[in-house]
């Protein structure tokens, strides 16, 4: 890993996860109006014509042809556009964008582990380290600045969906890995989108007719636009760079961010209030971050002087 790439990969992630927190915002408000499918389907479809005119822009005509694993690309469109999204919204009619952003934070631990398992990815201390700091900030932030209340904290509906979001999103990220070694991160991203709008358009339709009938107003709208360019296009884009350029679990580290970021934007667009513990908490987790950073970067260092020295 090079240290200007590390650097790089640290920009785009920053702005992924700030657009990711202002998503928590807008799934908040959209909670009101419309459901999870619609936002998903929504999503795919304005997805998928951006990065289509985007890809003709670019002189590409045929990007299937490069496809090496199809089963992974699926995989991919499933736990990544479908059921992360899906997940979170849904979670979102029933909890707080606050407390959806805290538990984003887990989503580090969740791929480490899901890396050293399945792509036997080696984690090193420093890893182990920094995700343990960001675990302890978002269960200060959810106890309240008391970790023994964590004993009998009482999870809602949306929380748990919420966390299942985060697994979901931890194995988008571990398939996205083996896919980026031979595919772009623009060509990963359109695919996964273009899989994910048939499962997307039924969903939004049986929730329609049955569940949620979408309200369609100004704000709506406004909300929509948003989410279908920053979130979905730019976000998942940055993301996958990121990942191209790091792997999974450096990268996941900057999704510790999303918490820091949702807090500061749910106190200045929703009015939400912050105590002592929330600061505290966020200070742990944005301390996990950028020692992980930092580490993963002088560890490159020190393996590029000793590579140097034996030759």
């Amino acid at each position: 890993m090079q240290k200007n790439d590390y650097l790089k990969a640290a920009l785009l992630l920053n702005f992924a996860g700030l657009f990711w927190a202002g998503n928590l915002i807008a799934g908040s408000l959209l909670s009101d109006y419309i459901g999870p499918g619609f936002i998903v389907a929504s999503r795919a479809v304005a997805g998928s014509i951006i990065f289509i005119l985007v890809i003709r822009l670019g002189g590409r005509r045929d990007i299937l042809r490069g496809v090496k694993s199809w089963p992974l690309l699926i995989l991919m469109s499933l736990s990544g556009v479908l059921g992360f999204q899906v997940l979170l919204y849904l979670g979102l009619r029933y909890t707080t964008p606050i407390n959806a952003g805290l538990m984003n934070a887990l989503t580090p631990l969740a791929t480490a582990l899901l890396s050293a398992i399945f792509l036997r990815e080696q984690l090193h201390r420093s890893q182990w380290l920094a995700a343990a700091i960001t675990v302890v900030g978002v269960a200060w932030m959810l106890s309240g600045g008391q970790l023994s209340a964590l004993l009998t904290l009482d999870l809602n509906i949306g929380d748990i969906l919420i966390l299942l979001a985060v697994l979901s999103w931890s194995v988008y990220g571990m398939a996205g890995r083996r896919v980026m070694f031979t595919m772009s991160a623009m060509e990963t991203t359109a695919i996964g989108l273009f899989l994910s709008i048939i499962p997307a358009l039924s969903l939004a339709t049986v929730e329609g007719f049955f569940f949620i009938k979408p309200q369609i107003n100004a704000l709506v709208i406004a909300v929509l636009v948003f989410v279908c360019i920053g979130p979905t296009v730019l976000s998942l884009f940055w993301w996958n760079r990121g990942v191209q350029l790091i792997g999974p679990s450096h990268a996941s580290l900057y999704l510790n961010l999303i918490p820091v970021y949702a807090i500061v934007l749910a106190v200045l667009l929703l009015d939400a209030t912050v105590s002592g513990s929330d600061l505290i908490g966020a200070s742990l987790v944005l301390g996990g971050s950028l020692y992980g950073g930092f580490s993963a970067i002088m560890g490159a260092r020190v393996s590029r002087q000793a590579a140097g020295d034996s030759s």
